[in-house]
């Protein structure tokens, strides 16, 4: 396994874009990591958040669309629903990372007809692959190609390695 961005590029970056996220929102919003991988990157980002000012209310809502492969299905589905009423207000998908899409897609559709103020999306990796769908991250703390799949800091290979505190990449099984 390659080590992407390790434990300490993480906690620096994080921090940083804590503090860019606080300078963003002025009043509440509501950072609402997607379980299950967003997790990690969630709590960690609403620490940083805080330290830095601001005061996140948090939600968290889970999707699915991998299915224990290394690639998407192309249907996402909803597993866990926002516990709160998301109306009139400001939200912040954090996931691990955009690569398809259509997760990060889904969410903000699913949002957007609930009629919330607003909606952004912030991600621990910007993929740079082919979009199924078209989304982009608001906010990203880092970048990958498209040849790599990541795993760890929330990024699993078939629900595992998730708990690793770097992003690594490992050689797909279907390359």
């Amino acid at each position: 396994m390659d080590i992407l961005f390790s434990a300490e590029q993480i906690a620096a970056r994080v921090d940083a874009l804590g503090k860019e996220i606080a300078d963003h929102y002025s009043g509440p919003f509501v950072l609402a990591p997607v379980l299950t991988g967003g997790f990690m990157f969630g709590a960690d980002l609403a620490r940083a958040v805080t330290r830095h000012g601001g005061d996140p209310e948090i939600d968290f809502v889970q999707l699915a669309s991998y299915g224990g492969e290394h690639f998407s299905s192309g249907v996402v589905e909803l597993i866990k629903d926002f516990t709160h009423p998301v109306e009139g207000k400001n939200i912040l998908l954090v996931d691990d990372v955009l690569d398809s899409g259509r997760s990060l897609f889904y969410a903000k559709d699913m949002l957007q007809s609930r009629n919330v103020a607003d909606v952004k999306c912030c991600v621990a990796v910007d993929k740079k692959t082919g979009r199924a769908a078209n989304i982009s991250a608001d906010f990203a703390a880092f970048e990958a190609g498209p040849e790599h799949f990541l795993v760890g800091y929330g990024m699993d290979d078939k629900g595992f390695k998730r708990g690793l505190d770097y992003v690594g990449s490992v050689k797909s099984q279907s390359s």
